[in-house]
């Protein structure tokens, strides 16, 4: 006999897993892609690790997209559509003031920005956005920075997350023993 709770379970721990999380993975790797290729930067990198100045137990922060120009260091940090946060908007702000510090070390001779592309973003939906653009950090939507920044075809960047998504999550569902096209099935 199926437990059923436990068969569910394991198919909503892939899908979750390969579809939202992982997705999150597959779009922050998308939005570097369209600003590296758009050839209007010197250096753009990818989780790129800063080594944090007035260190604790986290020695480094890895900045999801650098963009490294003659007199300018752009650091991303790509949100995705969810949000879930227990600290507070001061230490949030905190950090991203360490992690500004800690690029500054790095880049001695260049202005900083620290920036946030957040999924779906408008002004006065969440609260910790609207405070770190009140407090000198911008908030972008990510869709329209991209288009207004570097004519991105966002639909086409969005189709190309979705089938990379799906195709993570039927490789992980079919190497669990499900067998994915029996799943599409019953959708008909």
């Amino acid at each position: 006999m199926i437990n059923k709770f436990e068969l569910l379970k394991e198919l909503a721990a892939i899908t979750h897993g390969k579809i939202n999380i992982a997705g999150g993975n597959v779009f922050q790797h998308e939005i570097f892609l369209a600003i590296k290729e758009s050839g209007k930067h010197n250096e753009v990198y990818e989780e790129y690790a800063i080594p944090l100045v007035d260190k604790g137990k986290r020695k480094n922060h890895k900045v999801d997209i650098l963009i490294v120009d003659d007199n300018i260091v752009t650091a991303t940090n790509s949100k995705g559509k969810s949000f879930n946060s227990t600290d507070s908007e001061d230490a949030k702000l905190r950090d991203v003031r360490h992690f500004i510090r800690s690029i500054q070390a790095q880049f001695p001779d260049k202005k900083v920005i620290y920036q946030f592309f957040k999924d779906e973003f408008v002004s006065g939906k969440i609260a910790l956005y609207d405070y770190f653009a009140e407090n000198g950090v911008p908030v972008y939507n990510t869709e329209r920075y991209l288009i207004d920044n570097y004519g991105t075809d966002f639909d086409a960047l969005e189709q190309r997350r979705q089938t990379e998504c799906v195709r993570r999550c039927e490789e992980a569902l079919n190497n669990a023993g499900w067998n994915t096209k029996k799943l599409y099935e019953t959708c008909n």
